[in-house]
């Protein structure tokens, strides 16, 4: 018995001397990658950022890796194989708001549209994404910043669409209103755009859900994308045709990436609004776009293909 203890008390002795130099090289190892991550980081300007994020020049690069992960983060996914599983949220998805940020003024405010096509607004301008890879660069990943993105890349596709800056928060506060008089307020700057611009023929209303990050996103050729959920009011006369344009974009959507659509449903009744001011005009709909758990980076993978598909849509009709 006493050699037993002897042997044990040995073998004790010679892991307490090994424990603490691997435990010194493997925290030497990470506060060096912390130092580069963070340094090479911060080494871009918002301006360059911006230029990369517009121009889609991100892709699935160590940049982008480094945007959407903190260094902890990129050092398991990157360096052990190791994935850091996602915090779930203890409230309901109904209960649950997400991530609320300021407005967020235009970007590129030069950028006005001769004859605008397309109207993208956002009723709730301040519902937010995951804050990760922006703070540094004073970069607000709203829903309003996603849809500066998106009328760029409908630009593109020779499309001309105009973004609503009319400041949401600032007419509920003029007039006493509440936050549930957002529709109230952007169908006040709806109307009076539309007055402004007989041309536009096409309407978007861009918002973010509140669901888990695993109903809000799906994966295709390694490369992540927010889903889309399409909302009909169901409370006016010509719903059917606003229900019309959405399934014919659903579908498109589906046939470019099967999953990146969470479908179309309809909103009636009791503690809803039920019109979301789609009776204005048959081709208006409202988008949820990811939710409060993505990144901006996944919102604009979508906003490429929407873009796409919308470009399609047009064409066609």
């Amino acid at each position: 018995m006493p050699m037993k203890k002897r042997f044990i008390g040995k073998r004790s002795k010679k892991n307490i001397k090994i424990i603490p130099f691997f435990s010194f090289l493997l925290f030497f190892f990470f506060l060096s990658f912390h130092f580069f991550a963070t340094s090479w980081k911060n080494s871009l300007t918002k301006e360059e950022v911006l230029d990369m994020m517009f121009h889609n020049e991100m892709g699935n690069n160590d940049f982008y890796n480094f945007l959407k992960m903190n260094p902890t983060e990129y050092l398991f996914s990157s360096a052990m194989g190791i994935h850091l599983p996602k915090s779930e949220s203890i409230f309901e998805e109904e209960e649950e708001i997400g991530p609320t940020y300021e407005y967020v003024p235009d970007p590129s405010p030069k950028t006005i549209a001769k004859d605008p096509f397309i109207y993208i607004y956002n009723t709730h301008q301040t519902e937010g994404y995951n804050m990760a890879g922006m703070s540094e660069y004073d970069i607000t990943p709203t829903v309003l910043f996603a849809s500066y993105y998106l009328r760029e890349k409908l630009n593109d596709f020779g499309l001309p669409t105009l973004v609503e800056t009319g400041n949401i928060s600032e007419i509920l506060k003029v007039n006493g209103w509440n936050y549930g008089s957002s529709y109230k307020a952007s169908r006040y700057l709806f109307l009076d755009t539309f007055e402004k611009n007989k041309t536009l023929q096409y309407f978007l209303d861009i918002h973010r859900d509140s669901a888990s990050y695993d109903k809000t996103t799906t994966e295709y050729n390694g490369k992540k994308y927010a889903k889309i959920l399409f909302v009909i009011g169901k409370e006016h006369e010509q719903y059917e045709k606003n229900l019309n344009f959405a399934n014919h974009l659903n579908e498109k959507l589906k046939l470019k990436i099967g999953t990146i659509s969470r479908g179309v449903i309809g909103k009636e009744g009791k503690n809803v609004n039920g019109i979301y001011n789609q009776d204005i005009h048959p081709n208006t709909l409202l988008l949820e776009i990811g939710g409060k758990d993505n990144t901006i980076i996944e919102v604009t993978n979508t906003m490429e293909v929407l873009a796409s598909v919308l470009k399609e849509y047009i064409e066609e009709n």
